[in-house]
């Protein structure tokens, strides 16, 4: 019976009961959409601020190296270069096990970089020279042990290649003329404000000298980043190695790393140090990609050194991260209560058109509960359609939204699908429960007499 009146009651008011659907769908395919984004949110909003720059400082152990990258000091320090002699470096062929970490495909990128004072003959001029990776490959290969879980480490199936350099940790940087290549041992670019200095052009030549070490670099292309680098030549890293007479090493490595906000992981060890982590609790942490604990990975792999995240770069993305969400949960809010309205005033009208039905079953002995029960089954009907058509929008829009915004499709998760047809369901029925709760408090006689 119940099935026959919600199907004539359908038939008769296609129109009121289409803007009811239309309603929970817009409501719906808002949610469904903006819960798909926000699954997806933190690692999209960190992939695209990692073109901004690394997020993690790797230095010799008690280095107490001070560096100006892109403009962000790590410690908030002021900028310095480290002397030539008497400081530890890191070996760039270790590099590479930057990748058999934990978290290893969250490491987007990394690059060394080794800086000298040299001199210009013939000028009063002294430049900041640093060496270091552009578009550098490196191969991993089979049968490498890379950490498989947090106490177990397993062999690589096949080799992997590797990609690493300043294109993969700063690809803001502006190039006027040609990069260089990574066994070029001539080529030089140099940051616009120093070739000003020295009256530079693309395709001029540079001799530069350290202690007795002179070079003469074919200048390839002047750089523009907007920050310190301008001031700077930059050379493969084999040519600064020469100069500061040095057979291998580095004296600092960035890192570009993408990493969850400390606000995500569980509220018991989210303020606690490791060492004042239990054993469980360290696990947690080890197994969740906090910049921390990725800094504390990449500790692992290389040894003596010190793995600091760049607080200016992490904590923002953190707390951007943060507010795009909280902005995500309001929009979604604000857009399921619109919708809540929209089913309330069509179905206030639909109650308001079938009064004298509403007096006719309770004249003849249907009570309350089985009146409401008429109301309430239409609108989970309704509810779940709106449900329903609003996922597959939802999702469209999402991808829509994806491409535009991020250049990657967004694909739903799982839970999505069923979390908007309850979002769905819930909205047809909190918008049906005043109107059903009015009409059926209404004594019988005063409805059939239209009152």
């Amino acid at each position: 019976m119940l099935i026959r009146i919600l199907s004539e009651n359908f038939r008769k008011r296609k129109r009121r009961v289409g803007i009811a659907i239309l309603a929970v769908l817009i409501g719906a395919s808002l949610a469904a959409s903006l819960l798909t984004i926000a699954t997806d949110t933190s690692d999209k909003v960190s992939r695209e601020l990692r073109s901004y720059g690394a997020n993690i400082l790797v230095v010799p152990a008690a280095s107490g190296l001070l560096v100006d990258f892109g403009g962000v000091a790590p410690t908030g320090g002021t900028a310095s270069l480290p002397p030539v002699v008497g400081r530890q470096r890191i070996n760039e062929s270790d590099l590479a096990k930057l990748k058999t970490i934990f978290w290893r495909n969250n490491i987007v990128g990394f690059a060394p970089f080794l800086s000298v004072m040299a001199s210009v003959p013939g000028s009063q001029e002294e430049v900041a020279l640093t060496g270091t990776w552009f578009d550098k490959e490196l191969v991993l290969p089979a049968g490498t042990r890379v950490r498989s879980d947090f106490s177990g480490q397993s062999a690589s199936a096949e080799s992997t290649t590797v990609r690493a350099g300043i294109k993969s940790i700063a690809p803001w940087w502006k190039v006027q003329g040609s990069w260089i290549a990574d066994d070029d041992s001539k080529g030089a670019l140099v940051g616009a404000a120093l070739a000003e200095r020295l009256k530079l052009q693309a395709g001029d030549s540079l001799s530069v000298s350290v202690d007795k070490n002179t070079v003469s670099l074919r200048v390839a292309g002047i750089l523009s980043t907007g920050g310190l680098e301008e001031n700077q030549a930059f050379v493969s890293l084999p040519v600064a190695q020469r100069l500061a007479g040095l057979e291998r090493g580095a004296d600092r490595v960035l890192v570009s790393a993408l990493t969850l906000p400390k606000e995500k992981l569980a509220a018991n060890i989210r303020n606690k140090k490791p060492e004042e982590m239990s054993p469980k609790e360290y696990e947690l942490w080890y197994c969740s990609p906090v910049i921390e604990a990725i800094a504390a990975q990449v500790q692992e792999v290389l040894p003596n050194t010190e793995a600091k995240p760049i607080r200016q770069i992490s904590e923002a993305e953190g707390s951007l991260v943060t507010k795009v969400e909280l902005m995500i949960l309001v929009v979604t809010v604000v857009a399921l209560a619109a919708s809540a309205l929209g089913v309330m005033t069509t179905m206030t009208t639909t109650v308001l058109e079938r009064r004298s039905e509403i007096g006719l079953m309770k004249a003849i002995g249907a009570d309350n509960r089985q009146v409401a029960q008429v109301f309430l089954a239409e609108a989970a009907v309704i509810g779940l359609l709106g449900g329903l058509l609003g996922y597959f929008v939802g999702a469209q829009f999402a991808s829509f939204v994806g491409q535009q915004v991020f250049g990657a499709t967004i694909q739903p998760t799982m839970f999505v699908f069923p979390a908007t047809l309850l979002l769905g369901l819930g909205l047809a029925l909190l918008g049906s429960a005043l109107p059903v709760r009015k009409a059926v408090k209404v004594k019988p006689i005063l409805l059939l007499k239209g009152n």
